[in-house]
């Protein structure tokens, strides 16, 4: 479905649900950003929408770091306009979710989790931009509790994000975790000068498993942004760098 992009998706055996994080260079487009406000960015959305086809727009929510989660298609009174950038300049929110066939839900990241999701029937998929703040501010949690089914029947795809071992944070944002919970001590590694590598990766996991979702249902993890060139990263690119889509719909 995403033959001109070259992508990286989940391993799952789920009826009709399709996951796709578009990484930063393609075959057939130059590069892939998708920053807000770009030309270039507004592009890739237009080469995306032409090869999902989706049922309607595809909204592009402005990511600000926080914990909401919006439905797609919404309520009639939020979705009375055609116009992408009427949710663009106005839609803040930092997960989507969705029960409708060829609704695509999409974030977009570069060093932030993206953590798609599905329920094992595949009627119902969301996708969330799960960063530090987010994970602390409890996006995981949100999202768990959008789903129509049990926690056991949900699975969790964690996509291209920074790695523990090139992500330096303060002891001030360590201590801030360690006040919500004592688990979170080994996600921290000291090196020196009050400083510490953290693993969102594992951060998510945790959040995860306290949510319900057994530990075979969670999977991905296993990429850093910061130095894979195939990835954007804020980080790397001193916040210069594209950003990279990531899209969950049902066929």
């Amino acid at each position: 479905m995403i033959k001109n992009f070259n992508t990286i998706s989940p391993d799952w055996d789920i009826p009709h649900v399709k996951v796709y994080t578009v990484l930063a260079t393609a075959s057939d487009f130059s590069l892939v950003t998708f920053n807000h406000d770009n030309p270039l960015g507004d592009q890739c959305k237009n080469n995306i929408e032409q090869l999902i086809q989706p049922c309607q727009p595809t909204i592009w929510i402005r990511q600000v770091h926080g914990n909401r989660i919006i439905q797609v298609p919404g309520k009639e009174d939020d979705t009375d306009t055609s116009a992408n950038d009427y949710y663009l300049k106005n839609l803040e929110a930092d997960g989507v979710f969705t029960f409708n066939k060829r609704a695509v839900c999409a974030v977009i990241t570069a060093d932030c989790l993206p953590i798609a999701f599905s329920n094992r029937n595949g009627t119902q998929v969301g996708v969330v931009h799960a960063g530090r703040k987010g994970l602390q501010n409890g996006i995981i949690t949100e999202m768990v509790n959008d789903f129509k089914v049990l926690p056991e029947e949900i699975f969790a795809w964690i996509g291209p994000g920074i790695a523990a071992e090139s992500y330096r944070i303060s002891r001030e944002i360590r201590e801030e975790f360690l006040a919500l919970s004592s688990v979170y001590e080994t996600v921290f590694t000291d090196c020196g000068e009050g400083q510490y590598l953290m693993d969102l990766y594992q951060v998510a996991r945790i959040q995860l498993e306290a949510n319900g979702l057994k530990k075979e249902h969670v999977s991905g993890e296993k990429w850093d942004t910061f130095s894979d060139k195939r990835f954007h990263s804020a980080r790397r690119d001193n916040g210069q760098s594209g950003r990279m889509a990531t899209l969950a719909w049902m066929e």
